[in-house]
């Protein structure tokens, strides 16, 4: 646990030693996903509120329009993702240049993380919510909604942290494979379960407190979303970005 702790000390300072040079390198991708946010709020305005017993979504959903929002806006947070990573990693490898290809290079690597991480998800909270229901057939209680979300949670960010270095490497444009990441962070398997609990239950507590507000119009959603996503964004990549330093940077230059 005491590694698992060093390790999101680390990504957190990276993060907040200089919060204007923070702010400043992904504040392009930030405007992108802000500009996408507020068309979103304009013209799609249920793709918001997702959560909401809302009868448009099903015609929105057969229309192109969603579809192009949520990729843009997959692109953008995907260009924060690289923008920080390669302001980490540069001092001590040089990155290759940025171009169109590298950015769909990574976009396709998290599309294929996110499927995988969809696969693991449905094994895993099919037998927990048909474990949590009752015999009677009625709704299974709050607290085993959030057991099993934790326990979804959990599993899915430490086979991410597990897999993911992949795209650090990819930001450099310098790719490796899957196994490659799995194999680099096998020694650290049991510490990342610790930072996976953390990161875990930051995210299940984020949860709860977003379901307390209730149902929001979609400019409220947007406000309150739209920070919590970079936030928890930028940790999820300072940590991939010390792993990334640590288990292939450090290994390279040997």
């Amino acid at each position: 646990m005491n590694t698992a702790f060093k390790l999101l000390h680390h990504a957190i300072g990276l993060l907040t030693c200089s919060p204007l040079v923070t702010a400043r390198v992904v504040a392009p991708a930030v405007i992108l996903m802000a500009g996408i946010g507020i068309i979103t709020a304009l013209v799609a305005p249920e793709m918001l509120l997702v959560n909401m017993s809302n009868p448009d979504i099903d015609n929105a959903s057969i229309s192109l329009l969603p579809v192009v929002l949520l990729a843009a806006f997959i692109l953008s947070y995907a260009l924060m993702a690289i923008l920080w990573h390669r302001h980490t990693l540069c001092a001590s490898l040089a990155p290759e240049p940025m171009t169109a290809r590298l950015l769909c290079g990574y976009v396709w690597r998290v599309i294929m993380l996110a499927l995988i991480q969809l696969g693991v998800s449905l094994i895993l909270v099919t037998p927990l919510m048909l474990a949590d229901h009752p015999a009677s057939g009625n709704s299974p209680s709050i607290y085993s909604i959030l057991l099993t979300t934790f326990v979804t949670q959990l599993v899915l960010v430490w086979l991410s942290l597990r897999l993911s270095l992949i795209l650090p490497a990819a930001a450099l444009g310098r790719p490796i494979t899957l196994g490659h990441s799995w194999n680099r962070t096998s020694d650290l398997s049991r510490p990342l379960w610790g930072v996976a609990a953390m990161l875990a239950l930051l995210n299940t507590v984020l949860t709860v407190l977003m379901a307390l507000f209730g149902p929001l119009s979609p400019g409220y959603a947007l406000v309150l979303e739209l920070p919590i996503y970079v936030i928890e964004g930028l940790l999820i990549f300072s940590v991939l970005t010390t792993l990334y330093a640590q288990l292939i940077q450090k290994s390279s230059h040997a």
